[in-house]
């Protein structure tokens, strides 16, 4: 892949999650899992949601390292980046009342998001925070369903204990994200815990 290629890959993945995350939030049928995480932190301790995020951030990416995932300068940057343009779309996406609607924008959020998901990993340059959990479980032997189940259950049980949003969507999103990234990086022909730029 191109440097070219990769960057306009990068950029195209921060504005897939940066759809995504909105229309999950306008289904009304439950967050991400690694917002359960942060919104039951900022319930247990009075922190504001984005610090919850760096700090939960911090933590995913260091154990994700540990484990023997490489990190980059994109989950940085795009933690920075991917902020403001969730509030920007999250601002023209119409709300939803009927089931239908928000059933609609539920599924369309999950398959946009894993289709940014794989995007990202691909590109080398930097994931998120449970994606790079993901790889380091990866790195250590353990397949891609299972390390996906396991980056997505472990934020959800913590944060379902400590009071943290949940609803039966994110449920769905911790078992279905899993099958849905193995399914996209394998269209892709990418191997995920190989290096694949020089």
């Amino acid at each position: 892949m191109s440097p070219t290629a990769r960057y306009l890959r990068l950029v195209g993945s921060w504005m897939g999650v940066a759809i995504g995350v909105p229309l999950l939030l306008r289904a009304e049928l439950g967050v991400a899992p690694f917002d359960v995480l942060n919104t039951g932190v900022a319930h247990a301790t009075g922190w504001s949601l984005g610090v919850c995020f760096v700090v939960n951030a911090i933590v995913f990416y260091l154990a994700g390292w540990l484990l023997g995932a490489r990190l980059g300068w994109a989950c940085i940057a795009g933690t920075i980046v991917i902020g403001p343009m969730v509030n920007v779309f999250l601002s023209i996406i119409p709300e939803q009342h009927a089931l239908a609607g928000r059933l609609l924008l539920f599924v369309a959020g999950m398959a946009i998001i894993a289709v940014a998901i794989c995007a990202v990993i691909t590109t080398e340059l930097g994931a998120g925070p449970s994606e790079v959990l993901m790889l380091g479980l990866v790195a250590r032997g353990m397949r891609i369903v299972p390390a996906r189940w396991f980056s997505d259950g472990l934020p959800l049980l913590i944060g379902a204990v400590i009071g943290g949003a949940l609803g039966p969507g994110t449920v769905v999103f911790a078992l279905c994200m899993g099958p849905m990234v193995k399914f996209g990086l394998g269209t892709l022909h990418y191997t995920a815990g190989t290096r694949h730029q020089p």
